[in-house]
């Protein structure tokens, strides 16, 4: 596919988040055409909740074609998919670039992958980009957006092959390239097993519980997304929308069927 594509960009941080601007500018200066759909806050977690009740949509950057909802990021792909763009399907969705690493479990409750998810389910080419964070919170989100437009243009050089409802890609930029002179590289991972972040909940109140956070960033096995993009390679991961359970599963639910029916 030459030429500039369309692009749908969504994120879960919110339209005016400093990594969705970043890979709006990055893919806009790249000559591409970006319809920006995005939440009007912050939605980390949602993963792919979405509602049936009207939608506040404005335009807050007057003249550009960026549009905050004020809802979830399934929402925000979804006024652009079947609203916005409903006469013009995108040639591609990029979703994010989101302020954090959606590695390993992460991508169950992840608002920027959920989005992808449904972009993937609608039959749309899809890619779900992240940046890691160092050790103060910040993450590169040059290095990131750069990785965006590489690959925008190496998938539309492929014609998109294979992504749609069989699935999409996730992207994992880590932050140590900031700094890096010499960064790793880009390796194809395996979803690791497991969750990198786990959770407690203490009572602080009468009423009150509040969460208290750790996070592994090297869950799963050492060939898997978490531990490579822990030794700084940016990690490209094959996910799928689907719930379908494999073959090799069917023995497993017949038996338990038969046991039912007993």
């Amino acid at each position: 596919m030459k030429g500039p594509l369309s692009i749908l960009l969504v994120n879960d941080d919110g339209w005016d988040a400093p990594g969705i601007t970043a890979a709006y500018d990055a893919l806009t200066a790249a000559g591409h055409e970006v319809t920006m759909v995005a939440p009007a806050a912050n939605q980390s977690g949602r993963s792919m909740a979405s509602g049936v009740e009207s939608l506040t949509v404005t335009q807050p950057d007057p003249g550009q074609p960026k549009y905050a909802v004020d809802g979830t990021p399934v929402d925000s792909l979804n006024v652009g998919l079947f609203g916005v763009l409903a006469n013009d399907r995108p040639d591609l969705v990029v979703s994010g670039i989101n302020l954090g690493a959606n590695v390993a479990a992460n991508t169950n409750y992840s608002g920027t992958v959920g989005a992808a998810s449904a972009a993937a389910e609608a039959g749309v080419p899809a890619v779900a980009v992240s940046a890691d964070t160092d050790t103060d919170g910040r993450a590169d989100f040059a290095d990131a957006s750069r990785t965006v437009v590489e690959l925008v243009d190496s998938l539309a050089a492929d014609g998109f092959d294979g992504l749609g409802r069989a699935g999409f890609l996730n992207v994992n930029v880590p932050a140590e390239t900031a700094t890096r002179k010499a960064p790793r590289g880009i390796r194809v991972a395996r979803l690791a097993a497991g969750g990198p972040r786990t959770v407690r909940y203490e009572q602080s109140g009468p009423t009150t519980w509040t969460p208290q956070f750790t996070y592994d960033p090297r869950v799963g096995s050492p060939s898997a997304d978490a531990e490579e993009l822990a030794d700084g390679w940016t990690t490209v991961t094959w996910l799928t929308a689907s719930r379908v359970f494999p073959n090799s599963r069917r023995k497993q639910v017949d038996r338990l069927v038969d046991q039912l029916e007993e």
